[in-house]
C-alpha cells in the first residue's frame, strides 16, 4: 500500500484533472444554453442514453468520493505499483489538452446530445482536422488517467464503460446524422479524419487496406 503522502499526492492530481474536465464541459454546457435538447435526444435510444449517464454518474461520484474521503472507495482498491499510478499524470494532461483544443474548436457548434442546430457547420480545424471524435478520444485517456491515479477498478469501470457505450451505440449514429446533414463533404473528410485517431495510425491504414478501395463505411 501507498503512504498517507503518496495517497494524498495522487488525490490532488485526479481532483485538479476532474476538476478540469467538470470546468471545461460545464462551460460549454452553459454557453451552449441549457434546454431539453441539451440534456437529452430522442436520437440516443433511451435505454443507451440513461446507461450512459448512470455510469457516467456513478464514476464521478466515485471519484468526488475518492478525492475526499479515499478509505470509503478501499472496497474497489487494486494494488498498482507508483510507477504505473505516475503514468495517470502525462495521459491526464494530454486528456485535460485535447479536450480544451476541442471545444476551442468547436466554439458555439457544440452539443452535448445528438443533434445538429440550424446553424451548424462541419468544423474540421484543430484536433478535427486529423480526428472526428476528439472529445471521445480525450475521454478515454481522461478515464485510464484517472483510473491509474485512483488505483480503483470501479472508478475506470464504469467511466471506460461508458466510453464503451459512446462508441458502439452513439457514434455511428452520430456520424449517419452528419452525412444526412452534410452529405459528400462528410464523407470525403471521413476519408483524410480517423474516427478516433489520426488516419496515419498503424491500425487505421491496416483497416483501409483491408477494405479494398479505403473508402468510409458510411457511403
Amino acid at each position: 500500500m501507498f503512504s498517507r503522502i503518496d495517497e494524498c499526492w495522487f488525490q490532488g492530481s485526479l481532483a485538479v484533472g476532474f476538476a478540469a474536465l467538470v470546468t471545461v464541459w460545464g462551460r460549454s454546457f452553459v454557453l451552449g444554453g441549457i434546454t431539453r435538447n441539451s440534456l437529452w435526444s430522442s436520437l440516443e435510444g433511451v435505454f443507451p442514453a440513461l446507461l450512459l449517464r448512470l455510469l457516467l454518474a456513478a464514476s464521478m461520484v466515485s471519484m468526488s468520493i475518492y478525492a475526499f474521503k479515499p478509505e470509503w472507495m478501499n472496497w474497489s482498491c487494486v494494488p498498482l505499483p507508483t510507477f504505473v499510478r505516475l503514468i495517470g499524470v502525462p495521459l491526464e494532461a494530454c486528456g485535460i489538452f485535447l479536450l480544451v483544443w476541442a471545444h476551442k474548436s468547436l466554439g458555439a457548434h457544440f452539443c452535448p446530445t445528438l443533434q445538429l442546430k440550424q446553424e451548424h457547420i462541419l468544423v474540421t480545424t484543430g484536433p478535427y482536422r486529423w480526428i472526428r471524435h476528439p472529445m471521445y478520444s480525450s475521454f478515454v485517456l481522461l478515464w485510464v488517467a484517472y483510473f491509474l491515479l485512483s488505483a480503483n477498478w470501479f472508478i475506470g469501470l464504469t467511466g471506460l464503460l461508458a466510453e464503451g457505450i459512446i462508441i458502439v451505440a452513439r457514434t455511428p449514429r452520430e456520424e449517419q446524422m452528419m452525412v444526412e446533414r452534410f452529405g459528400g463533404h462528410y464523407v470525403q473528410y471521413t476519408r483524410r479524419a480517423g474516427r478516433f485517431l489520426p488516419r496515419w495510425a498503424f491500425w487505421e491504414r491496416r483497416t483501409q487496406k483491408g477494405c479494398g478501395d479505403g473508402r468510409s463505411s458510411l457511403e
